[in-house]
């Protein structure tokens, strides 16, 4: 027998397994309730909480909504607030989900709409979402720190949300046909009476452009989205359009610079639309330490300048680039539409167009970025020969920031232009249109390469740093447009040169209501519309100061000047300037200085002038297929 001995087995010893982790978790009180309970409890909150959200969010812009506006104007504004929980409950399908949605997304929208009114000085409109590309270009410009406004709203929106807390938790509901059915039954009764019928005209309610009061924030959204069609003229007709067009027959194409009679063309026709270049001096009370434009001031020779009155107010350049290059007024689009994104296709007749018929070779000049404003495709549709935008720049220098978060400068803007000029062949007519950025918003950026020469004085002096910088900005532009002058003075190619603004800045919320008070009339309100423009000819031409006119007859008084044959649209224009001198979006003033505000009724003469307008315009823009071409362009 062997003796073996066994090996005894060695059992595994588990490790010790590290407990897990326990993640703090705040454990919220719930309160004791009864579904009935529960269910009476949220359909409270869906009910309230859309009051709290719509206070909020006149709040948020400046408003008393239980003091400011009619009944009506509350209802119709609730309408939406309702909606929106409805549409929130069916995504969710929890009651207290969609009042907490609704809650937030309402203090979102409303935060957008107060950042707005800071920055552009009006309010949110539909076509500002076609915008979003051009908004985020020069977003990171702009300061968003917290108003107490916002601070206030946002804690009463957390603490309706900290309070929903201690609610039991809600299972998910599952859809439920019957409440469906009587939403979109609610839904199929209110949409088509509020955007297809008369009923928001009959109770007094109007697109509101400047700001949301007398409307509400998602009301005002809404009228606007309403009048986003355009309706036919109540005149318009082929007879009508013939009648017109036959008055007012376009000029031929046969030419030359300098006729045997001695008159004189531009071989080079530069337009400088310059970004937020305007004259605060035209308020009232704003007093500075030195002119913000002394050299602008004093040009008299061969030169006319005045005052154009500008469509819109802190933005939307675009609208003052449309209004220039057409002749076409954004006075009756739907209000906060722009036409670059909406309105614009190929071969749209244009004073680009029109110069390029006459042999010019045409130019676009922009030192920013080419994602604004749908630019690249509005100045291919308009057919500009070549196109330059920021990287094309040469030299570039900039202002409050670098490369990243400065504007390129208005003299390295200008050197620019000269290069582009030197660069032509001795003779050739050039159109060269030019949009600057220098003074783009907002003023609370950087002094960087900006020194303070000009400053408010007076009662104004130390309250609006915004302000002041803007006044700084001006002064380095008028020195820059010193430069340009200068340099074309010796210039042997006749050259005409047009210079103005396409709006004034918003500079600071309470500025213009300090200067300008809370609601004033059309012709006060006018005021923040007024920008300087100026004509200048390195030959003789006539000379005027104190000329007013709006925007879109800027180009029909350029050709004109500039001996230039003129459409028939042009010649219609200018007749138009002398019964309307101004037509922009806050109004109209007629040939004797009187002023009417946007919904005001004209006298019958100068309405039936103005209504000719408005079935050109419709023609011109909406009725492409019928459009009077040898009307609105040069003929063979």
């Amino acid at each position: 027998m062997s003796n073996i001995t066994e090996t005894p087995e060695v059992q595994e010893v588990p490790e010790p397994q590290t407990p897990p982790k326990r993640r703090f978790r705040l454990k919220w009180p719930k309160l004791a309730m009864s579904p009935r309970q529960y269910w009476w409890t949220t359909m409270v909150l869906l009910i309230v909480v859309p009051l709290i959200s719509f206070t909020m969010v006149e709040y948020l812009n400046y408003n008393d909504p239980w003091k400011d506006f009619t009944l009506a104007q509350i209802l119709l504004n609730l309408v939406w607030y309702y909606f929106g929980e409805l549409f929130f409950y069916f995504l969710r399908g929890r009651r207290s989900g969609a009042v907490k949605l609704g809650l937030g997304i309402a203090w979102g929208f409303g935060c957008a709409n107060h950042y707005l009114i800071a920055f552009r000085g009006r309010t949110l409109f539909p076509g500002d979402f076609l915008s979003l590309g051009t908004a985020a270009n020069v977003a990171g410009n702009y300061d968003y720190s917290l108003s107490q406004r916002q601070w206030v709203t946002l804690i009463m929106m957390i603490a309706v949300i900290l309070a929903m807390k201690v609610l039991p938790n809600e299972p998910r509901k599952k859809f439920s046909w019957k409440v469906f059915g009587a939403s979109a039954g609610a839904a199929v009764v209110f949409l088509p009476v509020f955007f297809g019928t008369s009923m928001v005209e009959k109770l007094g309610i109007e697109p509101s452009m400047w700001t949301t009061r007398g409307n509400g924030l998602f009301l005002n959204f809404a009228v606007c989205m309403k009048y986003m069609k355009v309706e036919k003229p109540d005149a318009y007709s082929q007879q009508t359009l013939n009648d017109l067009g036959t008055e007012n027959a376009s000029d031929d194409l046969s030419v030359t610079v300098v006729d045997p009679d001695g008159t004189v063309r531009p071989v080079n026709v530069i337009v400088i639309m310059n970004e937020s270049f305007s004259d605060l001096s035209v308020l009232p009370g704003v007093e500075t330490n030195q002119d913000a434009m002394p050299f602008i001031r004093s040009l008299t020779e061969n030169t006319i300048k005045g005052y154009a009155y500008s469509s819109v107010f802190g933005g939307t350049t675009a609208n003052s680039e449309y209004e220039f290059l057409t002749g076409n007024t954004t006075a009756y689009l739907p209000a906060g539409t722009v036409p670059y994104q909406m309105y614009v296709s190929d071969g749209d007749p244009t004073l680009v167009g029109q110069m390029k018929a006459l042999g010019y070779t045409a130019i676009a000049a922009h030192p920013y970025r080419s994602s604004g404003w749908n630019r690249p495709a509005v100045y291919s549709d308009y057919g500009f020969d070549e196109v330059y935008f920021e990287s094309d720049f040469q030299n570039r220098t900039y202002m409050r920031g670098d490369e990243k978060s400065g504007y390129v400068t208005d003299q390295c803007d200008y050197e620019n232009l000269i290069r582009l000029y030197e660069e032509k062949e001795a003779g050739e007519p050039l159109f060269l249109f030019n949009v600057t950025m220098q003074n783009h918003s907002g003023y609370q950026m950087s002094w960087d390469n900006l020194p303070r020469e000009v400053w408010l004085t007076g009662s104004l002096e130390g309250r609006f740093q915004t302000v002041n910088q803007y006044l700084s900005l001006i002064y380095q532009s008028d020195q820059a447009f010193e430069y340009l002058i200068n340099y074309f003075s010796q210039v042997e190619e006749p050259t005409m040169i047009l210079l103005f603004g396409d709006h004034q800045p918003q500079v600071a919320t309470n500025f213009y209501t300090d200067v300008l008070g809370e609601n004033p009339d059309t012709a006060l309100a006018q005021k923040k519309q007024m920008v300087p423009f100026l004509l200048w000819a390195n030959y003789d031409i006539p000379e005027e100061q104190g000329v007013e006119l709006s925007l879109n007859y800027l180009s029909a008084l350029l050709m004109d000047t500039a001996n230039l044959p003129m459409t028939g649209y042009q010649k219609f224009l200018s007749q138009l300037w002398e019964a309307a001198p101004v037509i922009n979006t806050v109004g109209v003033r007629d040939a004797e200085g009187n002023w009417y505000g946007e919904n005001e009724a004209l006298p019958d003469q100068l309405d039936e002038t103005i209504e000719a307008y408005k079935v050109l315009l419709y023609n011109n823009i909406f009725d492409k297929s019928n459009r009077l071409e040898q009307f609105f362009s040069l003929t063979e």
